[in-house]
């Protein structure tokens, strides 16, 4: 899967997340406020809607975050899963007392909720910890598959290659051994010349075999330092050097790009000097060809190497696209094959396979992040999410902003207990939770906005990321509060205009865009120093914590 579908899929997750939790938390307020309006009841009740609403804000953020770029889906499916198992087993044991398709009290229908929502929570948590796992399961699974490689290296070339230099080593040394069928001296020197010469040419073929294989484990086992690469400047050099290294074949190479600098480690010229030999080393045709195209977009540099040759067994694309090695050594799978693909991933790039020339052979193409787009934003920042470092300055100057907004609503309007209503909880607590959180969400919401590649150069900037904000703050307004809010009251039974676009709500609310616009590039700005001077304390306790150990051993 390429990194945009996995950004939509991840960003599809997080919003699953959220309105799990969203409607559980909607119905069991609703349920339990049928059931009793106590104030004890109702703050009973509190708990649950903060755990309910903090899983709606959990996959807002994971929505718009790097770190549920990696792992959305899986708590997405954990989440939906723990619900499903979760509602199975209320039903089961209304079903076992005798009351399934019974009418029941608000109070059973209010503690069934709360139980379905114990389980997406518990769901969630449980799909955080196994993303993690794979995660890690993957990390190993790579350095594994490293490791197998440079071990069938070895064993194939290196030890090969020794068993030819041992086995002609006997022929440079009987030099002096007639040959079969004559006696004369001159055919035997003719002979034994000629045995020498051959032996002494098997084994430099070999000794160079083994060097290359030395070479090729020394590459792959250092580790390469990621930058930026002119891949345009750096496939003339390697087609040039294909060019020489087989002249009976055919190259080309179309740069259709202006800007071909992209992000990778400084090994990916290892990277496509495989591709290109494997491309005319397995390639049968009497004119071996060998097309190599640069293209780039906003965000990405793709290079497609395509020959052809007879296309690519499904082992060996499975080696390419999933990094499968095969269980048995097996070196027609292509040890090259294997090794672009752990370039490949080192350097963060998508790997496809396609058709090749004139619809035969086959194309590979690899798919690189570009270091900047066409305007100089750096694509680092694009399409990867909010990072989480930013994510927690949004969620402060949200905090920030809610509560600058809603001490007029409170003071001026007396509309935070409208607010809890909308969750069929018309009380100031719930209402300033549920006010808190819309803040947050809405704010989350602006702070993806501003990492788009249009805005992103704006986010550190406060008088530009406030009138953003006080732009988004008037579109919350006129969308949600104006006609969202009170359609939502007439659901539940309560009286509202529809539209209620009143001045009030409008100057709350730009006051709500503002803020927020202004605390984020505040905070944007000095987050990296707060951010160095917390490691640095954290370092420095660290590190007189050992000291305070190991003087307390030696007292000891």
């Amino acid at each position: 899967m390429s990194q945009r579908r996995r950004r939509w899929w991840a960003g599809g997750s997080g919003f699953v997340v959220a309105g799990i939790g969203f409607l559980l938390t909607r119905s069991t307020t609703a349920a339990s406020a049928t059931a009793e309006s106590s104030a004890s009841f109702l703050f009973g009740e509190v708990p649950f809607l903060v755990v309910g609403l903090g899983l709606s804000l959990f996959g807002v953020s994971m929505a718009v975050s790097e770190w549920g770029r990696e792992h959305g889906v899986t708590v997405a499916r954990w989440c939906l899963f723990g619900t499903a198992a979760t509602g199975i087993a209320v039903a089961a044991s209304l079903f076992g007392a005798g009351i399934f398709g019974a009418p029941s009290g608000a109070q059973t229908v209010a503690l069934g909720l709360d139980i379905l929502l114990t389980g997406a929570v518990g769901g969630t948590v449980t799909g955080i910890q196994v993303s993690r796992r794979r995660a890690k399961g993957r990390a190993v699974a790579e350095r594994n598959t490293r490791l197998t490689l440079l071990n069938r290296i070895l064993r194939h070339e290196v030890l090969n290659s020794l068993n030819v230099v041992r086995g002609y080593a006997g022929i440079v040394g009987t030099d002096d051994r007639e040959p079969a069928g004559g006696s004369a001296d001159g055919d035997r020197e003719a002979t034994a010349d000629g045995g020498v010469a051959d032996a002494a040419d098997a084994i430099e073929r070999s000794a160079d075999r083994i060097n290359e294989a030395i070479e090729e484990v020394n590459r792959l086992t250092r580790s390469g330092t990621t930058g930026t690469v002119d891949l345009g400047a750096l496939l003339e050099s390697c087609v040039a050097d294909a060019e020489t290294r087989y002249p009976h074949a055919e190259f080309e190479l179309q740069n259709n790009t202006d800007d071909s600098v992209a992000v990778a480690t400084d090994r990916i010229e290892y990277l496509f000097e495989h591709l290109l030999g494997n491309a005319i080393e397995h390639n049968d045709a009497a004119r071996p060809r060998v097309r190599v195209e640069l293209d780039s977009d906003w965000e990405t540099v793709s290079v497609t190497v395509a020959d052809n040759g007879n296309g690519l067994p499904e082992r060996q694309r499975r080696v390419l696209l999933d990094g499968e090695l095969p269980e048995y050594d097996d070196p027609g799978a292509g040890f090259g094959l294997t090794i672009v693909r752990l370039l490949a991933t080192e350097s963060n790039a998508d790997v496809a396979v396609g058709r090749g020339i004139d619809g035969s052979g086959v194309g590979i193409t690899l798919t690189f992040r570009r270091e900047r787009t066409p305007d100089g934003t750096a694509v680092a920042a694009l399409g990867g999410g909010v990072s989480a470092g930013s994510l927690g300055v949004a969620a402060a100057a949200a905090t920030v902003a809610g509560f600058v907004m809603g001490v007029p609503l409170s003071l001026v309007q007396g509309s935070i207990p409208v607010i809890g209503a909308l969750y069929g909880m018309p009380s100031p607590v719930a209402g300033w939770t549920v006010h808190m959180f819309h803040s947050v969400v809405f704010g989350l919401g602006f702070v993806a906005l501003l990492s788009t590649p249009r805005l992103i150069r704006y986010r550190s900037e406060s008088a530009v990321a406030a009138v953003l904000g006080g732009l988004y703050g008037t579109a919350v307004w006129f969308v949600a509060a104006g006609f969202v809010m009170p359609v939502w009251l007439r659901v539940i039974g309560l009286p509202a205009t529809i539209p209620n676009l009143e001045l009030a709500g409008l100057f709350g609310h730009l006051l709500w865009g503002v803020t927020l616009g202004a605390a984020f590039a505040v905070g944007r700005r000095r987050l990296p120093r707060y951010g160095s001077g917390i490691k640095k304390y954290i370092r420095a306790t660290l590190h007189k914590a050992n000291n305070a150990g190991h003087r307390s051993d030696k007292g000891a």
